[in-house]
Parts: C-alpha cells; structure tokens; sequence
C-alpha cells in the first residue's frame, strides 16, 4: 500500500528533475531559475502587477522576489515604476528585451510540461492536473489553519 513515503518521494524527484531540465535550458539565456520563474509569470499574465502580488503569488519572499527583480532590471527585462495607488508600492514592468525572449522563456517550461505528460493520456492529464489542484488546496487550508491556531496561541 502506498503511503506519504511514496508521494513524498515522487514529489521530489518530480519537482527536482523539473527545476534541473529548466535551469539547464535557462542557462542559455543567462537566466537563473528565480528570475525565469518571475518573468515567465509576468509574461503569462493580462495585467501589470505590483512586486508584492508577484512574491506572494509564487510563493516566494520578499527579499528572494526583490533580488530577482533586481537582477531581471539590471540584465534589461523588467522596469519599476511606482504605483500610483500606492506610491510605496512598485508595478513590475517587462520591457521589449523580455518579450523578445518571451517565446523561449515559455517554450523551456513548456518542454518540461510535456516532458511530464508525454506518457499520460489527456484524460490522465486533466485527471492529475484536478486531483494535484485538490491536494494543493488541502494543503493550503490545512497550512492556513495551523496558522490561524499558531496565532491564536492554540498550538
């Protein structure tokens, strides 16, 4: 029967081997794994967003998001213009250097993508990508109210 060891351990080597075949390829556009994550997620979205909604949609935190964007404006992919919203705030933009190299950025993680599903059926695809959808949001929630007791000093 399997159990956590067995998820834990194709987890892993899923995301393991997934980052390594995509930092290989990004290397070629001198471009760390950071970076390639930020900006592939800046190109797939409809809207400017400001640095803070891009840490906390990846995940990742403030200083790492920052570092990142930092390095991205320094290479000539992005511009920080500050929000008029919020004039503490900074919109992300990207400039054309980045969409130029849009096309590629993607096509690295798409290669991955496919590498993944390449012996699964559509079916099986759609399956997995919902049954992963729901344990990801098991997990979300259950990390969320751990949190909440944490603080609420229950724990």
């Amino acid at each position: 029967m399997s159990g956590i060891r067995d998820i834990w351990l194709y987890a892993n080597n899923i995301i393991r081997s997934a980052r390594q075949m995509v930092n290989e390829d990004l290397q070629s556009l001198d471009l760390s794994s950071a970076e390639g994550n930020v900006l592939l997620h800046i190109l797939t979205q409809k809207q400017t967003y400001r640095q803070e909604d891009i840490g906390e949609q990846l995940d990742v935190s403030k200083p790492a998001v920052s570092r990142a964007i930092a390095s991205l404006a320094g290479k000539g992919y992005v511009t920080r213009e500050k929000d008029p919203a919020d004039r503490r705030a900074s919109r992300i933009l990207l400039t054309e250097k980045a969409r130029a190299i849009g096309p590629r950025v993607e096509r690295i993680y798409n290669e991955a993508y496919f590498t993944a599903t390449r012996v699964l059926s559509e079916q099986e695809v759609e399956e997995f990508i919902e049954l992963f959808g729901r344990v990801s949001e098991s997990f979300s929630t259950a990390l969320a109210e751990k949190r909440g007791r944490w603080r609420a000093g229950s724990c």
